[in-house]
């Protein structure tokens, strides 16, 4: 399956991230928006699943408005894809 993943989110994950979501990372194509960026990448479901689990963090109060808003995007994208 294919996703696009927010750069912000991809960033954080490949400082946090287990080993296989690394892996992953870095097979994927970025792809230039704007002022940001994403990573395309092709990964089984339950991976992707994963990642925002490994990058809870974001999804807190205490992360920035940008950092929030990457996490909502990419588990919108995963629940879409399901």
């Amino acid at each position: 399956m294919v996703l696009n993943l927010p750069g912000l989110l991809a960033d954080h994950l490949a400082t946090v991230g287990d080993e296989t979501v690394r892996q992953t990372l870095a097979s994927g194509r970025t792809i230039r928006r704007g002022q940001g960026h994403s990573l395309r990448i092709t990964a089984p479901l339950n991976l992707h699943r994963t990642a925002p689990q490994q990058s809870a963090a974001l999804a807190a109060d205490t992360a920035g408005p940008a950092e929030r808003k990457a996490y909502r995007v990419y588990a919108t994208r995963i629940a879409a894809a399901e």
